[in-house]
């Protein structure tokens, strides 16, 4: 946990108590109690034997605030520009073809409506009404820094997984779906209609790789790099 050396230290000498004291009074050892008003962090057991033997409550041991982390930024930031250029490259090549009267060939109604009736169906029937509200509301994580109990980010951090995985598994069903339908008509379709059904059964992998890595994957990296994060913080 993210204790405080000078709480610790401060909390302490207004009690009158000598490290050693507090050492037998809280079960740690004395080295332990140096360690902790030297540089802080400890475990949840430590916050919570200083406490009781400080008789104060465990956040009164604890940074105001919480730090940030300062060697994840850049891979923060990286993965949120590769995201943006991404998205803008997607975005300048539609125009491009829309310019061209070409952006019809990248317009599939029955493939994007059954990625956005697939996902959201298969979450609510998974993880109820309130974890698909959640996986909604808490998409702001693109441009947000991941926050709430660790309990919650882990929660959504095996929804989104779940989620990520659904974007593919829509464009799998579908393919296999169309493919059944593609080579049962085939007999009556021209080469040129055969090409076409197939290159419309692209489209659906298409829709599922911009959900899954325009959307998912930043958010997945945001909350696995504050999990490890704070599970590192518990671990010292």
């Amino acid at each position: 946990m993210d204790i405080s050396a000078e709480k610790l230290k401060q909390l302490r000498l207004e009690r009158g108590l000598s490290q050693d004291l507090l050492a037998k009074q809280s079960g740690l050892s004395l080295r332990t109690i140096q360690r902790l008003e030297q540089a802080g962090g400890g475990s949840p057991e430590s916050l919570l034997a200083l406490s009781a033997s400080l008789n104060v409550s465990p956040q009164a041991l604890r940074h105001s605030s919480v730090p940030t982390i300062s060697h994840w930024s850049f891979a923060q930031r990286s993965v949120q520009l590769s995201a943006l250029l991404l998205l803008l490259a997607l975005l300048l090549a539609l125009v491009s073809l829309a310019s061209h009267g070409q952006f019809s060939i990248y317009l599939d109604l029955v493939s994007l409506l059954f990625l956005l009736l697939f996902v959201p169906g298969v979450t609510l029937v998974a993880a109820g009404p309130m974890g698909l509200i959640m996986s909604i509301i808490n998409l702001s994580l693109l441009w947000q820094h991941a926050t709430g109990s660790l309990a919650e980010r882990r929660f959504l951090q095996q929804l989104y997984q779940l989620q990520y995985r659904l974007c593919y598994g829509s464009a799998l069903v579908l393919s296999l779906l169309g493919l059944v339908s593609v080579f049962y008509h085939s007999p009556h379709l021209s080469t040129a209609s055969l090409q076409g059904a197939l290159g419309v059964l692209c489209l659906g992998w298409l829709y599922a790789a911009c959900a899954a890595e325009l959307l998912l994957r930043p958010v997945l990296f945001k909350l696995n790099v504050s999990i490890q994060a704070e599970q590192h913080t518990l671990a010292n």
